[in-house]
């Protein structure tokens, strides 16, 4: 399954699998924390390693994961300039938006990671699937984790209590 992967590979593999975890860890912990913030700068430099290796992975061509790299990369920039924003500011919708681009910047990991899962033939599941079926599979996960992915974010976006920073 993964014998034939480059070292360029196993570097975004291992990266978006400590995102994954790193920002679990983020999403659950109280916010405003020094922990929080190392944690979060964690999650930053894999996100950003985890990017540059499917950003590197043209073997099959530029594609849509390419196409959500871009968007995962826009996430980022735009939850860290409103976290720079919220501590110059104070104003509660930069730490608004914070939240909400992080939010949306796991949910796209969350979401790459699943659909790879369901319709990478490498893992066995998408191997007899027509281009329809592997498609509409594809649509159907990513519309379901996205609608479920933002309620989430939205109804979380302002409820987090901040803990002030020692």
């Amino acid at each position: 399954m993964f014998a034939n992967l480059s070292p360029q590979l196993w570097l975004h593999v291992l990266a978006v699998i400590a995102a994954l975890v790193i920002g679990l860890v983020l999403l659950t912990a109280p916010k405003g924390t020094i922990g929080h913030r190392r944690a979060g700068w964690l999650y930053v430099t894999a996100m950003l390693l985890g990017n540059a290796g499917a950003f590197g992975s043209y073997r099959l061509g530029v594609n849509l994961f390419h196409v959500f790299a871009v968007v995962s990369l826009a996430s980022l920039v735009f939850g860290l300039r409103a976290i720079r924003r919220w501590k110059a500011a104070q104003a509660p919708e930069w730490l608004r938006s914070h939240r909400i681009n992080m939010g949306y910047s796991y949910l796209g990991l969350v979401m790459a990671g699943v659909s790879q899962f369901a319709t990478n033939p490498r893992f066995g599941l998408a191997s007899e699937m027509s281009n329809l079926g592997f498609w509409g599979l594809f649509a159907v996960i990513n519309v379901l984790l996205y609608a479920a992915g933002s309620w989430l974010i939205f109804r979380n976006a302002g409820a987090a209590k901040l803990v002030p920073s020692a």
